[in-house]
Order: structure tokens, then C-alpha cells, then sequence
């Protein structure tokens, strides 16, 4: 017996090309030292507790409106991801306010206790940047001030 091909009035599949995924630019992560930052004037850069990074943390007054204010440069206007670590020996929350560019974007973000002053813990914020120069504050909102402040990291 031969094999013999009988016409189909089906469409034969053709092959279409698979599109590739774009790939999304590499992000990187840069760290901002707090006590490289600007600092409300009752702020003061300490070393009198472990666990920190670079050269020192920022220790807060125990006043409303005390902070730290970095400057962080983007390429692109777009979210990013910042980390705020922090130490709070304490047993009460030291709420700040988060803004950037002037504008809360967090208000009163939680700062919970870290049990000792030489644990540090990390909050993580999403916030949109704009292209350029953008500024991010960390400002107590509480007469208990706001905790002690290692460093910022954005990843963008």
C-alpha cells in the first residue's frame, strides 16, 4: 500500500516569530550616608553605638520637625525603591514623615522599636523621582524625635 496525500480545506499553521520580552534597564543601588546629609539644626552625627555603616549615624533631638535631608540625582523620572535604615532603642514608635521634592509622600511612617540602639532595622518606601535633582527628607513628627538614622539607599 502507498501513502497518498489527500488535499485538506484546513490552513496548514504557519510559524510566526515569538516576540522577545524588552529588557528593562539595569537598576543599581547607591547609599547615601546620613551624616553626609543636611541636618535640621538640633541633629548631630554620633558613633556612640554599634552596627552602623561609613563613618556614623544621625541622632535625632527629641523635638517635632528635626531631620535629614539627602540629594539624590535621577537619569529618569520614575518610582524607585528607598530603604531607610534606622535604630530605635526605644519602646515607642518615632513616626517621620517621608517627602520628597517637599511633598509627604509617607506621612508619619512608622519607625517601630528595634529593642536596643546597636539593632538597626530597614523601611522600605516606594516614592516617584523626578529626572534630576530630587530631595528626600526624613522628619520627625513626635517630641520624641525621630530614631537614629544610618543611611538611605535608592534603587533606581
Amino acid at each position: 500500500m502507498t501513502p497518498s496525500a489527500e488535499p485538506s480545506s484546513s490552513p496548514s499553521p504557519t510559524a510566526s516569530p515569538t516576540p522577545s520580552p524588552t529588557p528593562s534597564p539595569a537598576q543599581h543601588t547607591t547609599r547615601y550616608e546620613a551624616e553626609n546629609a543636611a541636618l535640621s539644626p538640633d541633629g548631630v552625627v554620633a558613633a556612640n553605638h554599634a552596627g552602623y555603616s561609613g563613618a556614623g549615624f544621625v541622632d535625632y533631638a527629641n523635638v517635632v520637625g528635626g531631620y535629614v535631608q539627602w540629594t539624590v540625582p535621577a537619569i529618569n523620572a520614575g518610582k524607585v525603591t528607598i530603604r531607610l535604615r534606622y535604630a530605635n532603642g526605644t519602646t515607642a514608635n518615632r513616626p517621620m514623615d517621608i517627602l520628597v521634592n517637599s511633598t509627604v509622600l509617607a506621612p508619619a511612617a512608622a519607625f517601630g522599636s528595634t529593642g536596643t540602639w546597636d539593632k538597626w532595622s530597614v523601611l522600605t518606601l516606594t516614592v516617584t523621582l523626578r529626572a534630576g535633582p530630587n530631595t528626600i527628607q526624613a522628619r520627625a513628627t513626635t517630641s520624641n524625635g525621630g530614631p537614629n538614622v544610618d543611611y538611605l539607599e535608592v534603587r533606581q
